[in-house]
């Protein structure tokens, strides 16, 4: 990375990465998985088909389906994979998806989950309380150097919409 990074970890923003805020090494360390998570993930009922997280999925930023009950509990993630080769486009989309690997407690170090989702090949993990709610999403850039941020979303969002682009 160029120079020591010090300025940049001031301002938020990662050396040599793409925009948007990134804990630095040392702060990485420190920071949990509740402080760095997408706080306003897109949220699936448990009535949500096969048919409708496909759509979900057509958006290529789009790694995971949260399964969400109406008292606000994780019941299910949902990858790509899960729903591949189901044929029944109008099934229960949440069976077919797990929380086992999926998901991490918001304590979690924020260094152990990034070291736990590169090892695995994981994008993104749901972030639950102690008790299985959702509280958030996690979600490593495509480089792999950082997090998404609300505001790294917000802006995307915006972008497509202002290019008619196909907005999740």
């Amino acid at each position: 990375m160029p120079g020591d990074g010090a300025d940049e970890r001031v301002s938020g923003r990662c050396p040599g990465a793409d925009d948007g805020p990134y804990p630095g090494p040392v702060d990485e360390a420190l920071r949990t998985a509740a402080e760095v998570m997408l706080t306003t993930p897109t949220r699936h009922p448990l009535s949500a088909t096969v048919r409708e997280i496909r759509d979900f999925f057509r958006d290529d930023h789009v790694h995971a389906a949260l399964i969400v009950s109406p008292a606000g509990y994780l019941e299910a993630v949902v990858e790509r994979d899960d729903i591949a080769g189901c044929r029944a486009p109008d099934a229960a989309a949440a069976p077919l998806g797990r929380l086992a690997g999926r998901t991490v407690p918001a304590a979690a170090s924020l260094a152990e989950v990034r070291r736990a989702m590169i090892a695995a090949g994981r994008r993104r993990v749901a972030v639950t309380s102690a008790d299985g709610r959702l509280l958030g999403l996690l979600c490593l850039k495509a480089s792999r150097a950082g997090f998404c941020s609300d505001q790294d979303v917000r802006a995307r969002r915006a972008a497509d919409a202002a290019t008619g682009a196909h907005d999740r």
